[in-house]
């Protein structure tokens, strides 16, 4: 993609300079032939300069199931599809609506079955409103909460404009939607200290492969469903609350013992997401991680039986395994006193004469240093 970009720059370039020589020049014709050669060059090139990641989704098979982890910066969005069914869990806050849009138009979306709000957090509902406005949505399923905030509010107001049908989450309820269904794991309780562990948590099947959704349902929702028996198993896990500390627990990895987990969150996030104590956990399972702040939407891929993951931005990004964050380095300023982590724009712009490499994050701190805010190591 990158190299195909660069031809058609250069094509660009040399239309613009033919055209300036046309001016003083005689044969007009010939160059003017020339040109339309050119052009054409340009869109070959413009054709040819889409993404591995948009070929490789666009070959998969009719009756495959598809889990779309849309990159809505700091939120959730993820798109379910199979067949020509759909279902929408959240998304992202409401500057995202029209991107969301996008996405589900470029993907052939006429209408949704079902819309999961999962809780009434702005990240994760805020983009709801439009996507009720534009698209046709049968269903919309939510846990009932005393929020009554604008944005949740607008929520509602689009469900009950658009005649959406209104269902109250239940732990135990199954859904339809093409090859595929889904059950609603938690939250087994009515009242909680925040909202976050209102989070309506699914479980989706297509034959052997399942998912697992825990929007951002901390530990004690996590306690909950272990004390309860859910059967928590699944090939893949939506990791909870953007991969906070506050949620993934041992007890609750091992309970779901996932091959896949997914991170979704913004790149250099102010709540320095994904936060190190559930990487480790992560890691130390060997569990493959993808992340939406740096390998853009994820789409993983089930014939029922086996899982393949792309994500956008693969010409730039060969292994989910190369963004674990400890195996990064740790690059320190001598003049701040401040550590990065190496991939920072901090760290990349820093002076030579400055920067001192550190092995890990307790090295630096150990020096003296102070980790840096926009990076949050």
């Amino acid at each position: 993609m990158i190299f195909a970009n660069f031809i058609l720059k250069t094509v660009i370039e040399m239309i613009f300079a033919l055209v300036y020589i046309s001016k003083y020049n005689s044969e007009v014709d010939i160059l003017k032939k020339f040109l339309s050669s050119i052009l054409c060059l340009c869109i070959v090139f413009s054709l040819c300069s889409c993404s591995l990641f948009d070929n490789s989704i666009a070959k998969h098979n009719s009756e495959d199931f598809l889990v779309h982890f849309i990159d809505v910066g700091q939120g959730d969005c993820i798109l379910l599809e199979s067949e020509d069914d759909f279902v929408l869990i959240d998304a992202g806050e409401s500057e995202y609506g029209a991107t969301v849009c996008q996405y589900l138009l470029d993907n052939k979306v006429k209408s949704i079955d079902y819309v999961i709000a999962t809780h009434p957090h702005s990240d994760h509902c805020g983009g709801l409103t439009e996507v009720i406005e534009t698209f046709p949505c049968e269903n919309f399923i939510t846990v009932e909460t005393d929020q009554q905030s604008k944005i949740w509010l607008n929520v509602l107001y689009a469900v009950n404009n658009e005649n959406v049908n209104y269902i109250d989450a239940q732990v135990g309820d199954t859904y339809s939607f093409g090859n595929a269904s889904f059950e609603i794991m938690g939250p087994y309780s009515k009242i909680y200290d925040n909202y976050n562990d209102y989070s309506v948590i699914v479980k989706a099947t297509y034959k052997s492969n399942s998912f697992l959704f825990t929007g951002d349902s901390e530990k004690a929702v996590e306690s909950e469903m272990l004390e309860n028996g859910a059967d928590l198993k699944a090939d893949v896990l939506k990791v909870s609350h953007h991969g906070s500390a506050t949620s993934s627990s041992i007890d609750f990895l091992d309970a779901v013992s996932p091959s896949y987990s997914v991170i979704t969150c913004g790149m250099y996030n102010d709540y320095g997401h994904p936060h190190r104590e559930t990487t480790d956990h992560l890691n130390h399972k060997g569990i493959i991680t993808y992340r939406t702040d740096i390998m853009g939407t994820v789409v993983a891929v089930s014939n029922g039986n086996d899982i393949q993951f792309f994500y956008e931005n693969e010409e730039d990004v060969p292994s989910p395994t190369r963004f674990d964050t400890s195996k990064l380095s740790y690059v320190g300023n001598k003049n701040t006193k401040k550590f990065h982590l190496s991939t920072c724009d901090g760290a990349t712009s820093m002076s030579s004469k400055n920067k001192v490499n550190f092995k890990n994050r307790e090295q630096a701190i150990d020096n003296g240093y102070s980790p840096c805010k926009t990076c949050n190591p």
